[in-house]
């Protein structure tokens, strides 16, 4: 491994791309099982992880516009309503351009808030995969869940 070699290698630890993580879904229905499949293509160099894991969410999100005597004022605000995360495969490799696939089972209990949208509101799930790796773990970043 030349210096380029590794000062590349570096750059990737500490940008996040030593891997390329993609997640995908079918529709989903809360308090039913669902499967997430995760891709994950290395760089240029072997990527060593920790594990593979990923990480659900519920989200609600307002987005209103208060108008008074004073003018308009825009108000946003967000709350997690729900959150797990589950470890898919222990440590591992990725060759340099391996592409490895993974399937991990996920439930949203059936208790937690339904998906919707509304004028000013809305309420929807996300997921995002990643490689636990030294420095910046590369991710998929957060895919919203479509609702079945």
């Amino acid at each position: 491994m030349g210096l380029f070699d590794k000062v590349k290698s570096m750059a990737n630890a500490i940008t996040g791309n030593a891997a390329k993580v993609s997640i995908t879904a079918a529709p989903i229905t809360i308090g039913v099982p669902f499967e997430l499949n995760i891709q994950a293509l290395a760089s240029d160099s072997t990527v060593a992880y920790a594990r593979v894991y990923v990480k659900v969410r519920g989200l609600e999100k307002i987005d209103l516009h208060d108008r008074d005597r004073d003018g308009t004022e825009r108000i946003r605000r967000k709350e997690t309503t729900f959150e797990t995360e589950i470890v898919v495969e222990g440590a591992g490799e990725l060759a340099a351009h391996e592409n490895k696939t993974w399937t991990c089972e996920v439930s949203i209990p059936g208790t937690a808030p339904a998906i919707y949208r509304g004028r000013y509101a809305e309420h929807f799930y996300e997921a995002q995969a990643a490689l636990d790796c030294t420095g910046n773990d590369p991710d998929s970043g957060w895919v919203r869940l479509q609702h079945a």
